[in-house]
């Protein structure tokens, strides 16, 4: 990284060939999404992560540029509890093939585990977990989930280890 000139102050980050940005995502937020991504030091591409970034949106923002990585290695609904709102621009060739405002899913289906401990999606293996997704004060940033089995709520950013 470095900055265009001393004038501008611009923040210039080398374009990646192929793979994915994650933009506008609520400053913070961004290593919940690595996490739900399971890419830690050992993850074998190029990650940018730029976090607290001034944006005219926002306020402040996060930013992902992660090479090699496709939408199709992606799930969308746990990235839509996470990062509802945030664009996601696929990259092939260094040519934006793909944009899409990421959206929060109306259930959650067997992505997450309930915390529950007396959930019967906990004490029986054939049982899939669901939940119904409850945004409060219509701000997604305010998310919770409810299972619909032990009606047990909490909010995903509190239980990121919850993501199957």
């Amino acid at each position: 990284m470095k900055e265009k000139n001393s004038d501008d102050k611009q923040l210039i980050v080398k374009k990646i060939d192929n793979g994915i940005v994650i933009d506008h995502i609520a400053s913070g937020s961004s290593f919940y999404v690595l996490k739900a991504l399971n890419i830690d030091e050992n993850f074998p591409h190029s990650v940018f992560v730029a976090m607290n970034v001034p944006s005219k949106k926002l306020g402040r923002k996060d930013v992902l540029k992660i090479r090699n990585l496709r939408k199709d290695d992606l799930n969308l609904d746990v990235l839509g509890l996470l990062i509802s709102g945030s664009n996601l621009v696929c990259i092939e060739n260094y040519i934006v093939e793909h944009k899409e405002k990421i959206k929060t899913p109306k259930k959650a289906y067997g992505i997450i585990k309930c915390p529950g401990l007396s959930c019967i999606t906990n004490l029986r293996e054939n049982v899939k977990t669901e939940f119904d997704i409850i945004e409060s004060n219509g701000k997604k940033e305010d998310i919770k989930l409810r299972c619909v089995y032990c009606d047990k709520m909490f909010d995903i950013h509190e239980n990121i280890s919850l993501i199957v």
